[in-house]
């Protein structure tokens, strides 16, 4: 186990809130929220903890259980290997396809698809123009 070292504040928290075990997971959102973090600062956060302080902090990427936890199990810290391994690999291919790919096929479905007054979506706002008032006044005795 290497020396610990004092976390800044918002790593902290951060790092608090992220439970032992994939069982509880939290997600981003909640961390983000929590943290009143950017997502671009909580992803800079993370890969810190991870990188800077070497903590295992693992993520599952599943539709229907996912989010961030930090590895009861070896079991558990592998699925989340498995994870970051998936992502770089589709991360590959996306690369190697875009490498692959020329310009000029995107640049011609931007021109067949691009928005013109006629098939522009109209985008509706509702504007609510109140105050909230007290309905009657309260007096301190």
């Amino acid at each position: 186990m290497q020396e610990l070292v004092e976390l800044p504040e918002k790593y902290q928290l951060i790092l608090s809130a992220i439970p032992i075990g994939s069982a509880t997971m939290i997600s981003k959102d909640e961390l983000v929220i929590l943290g009143g973090i950017t997502d671009r600062e909580f992803y800079l956060l993370i890969n810190d903890l991870i990188m800077k302080y070497g903590i295992v902090i693992c993520s599952s990427r599943d539709s229907t259980h996912s989010g961030y936890y930090i590895p009861e199990t070896e079991e558990e810290k592998l699925n989340g290997i498995r994870s970051l391994e998936e992502q770089a690999n589709s991360m590959i291919l996306r690369a190697n396809k875009v490498r692959n790919s020329d310009i000029q096929t995107a640049q011609a479905y931007k021109e067949k698809y691009k928005l013109t007054p006629a098939n522009r979506p109209i985008q509706t706002t509702f504007k609510f123009d109140y105050e909230r008032k007290p309905t009657k006044e309260i007096k301190n005795t």
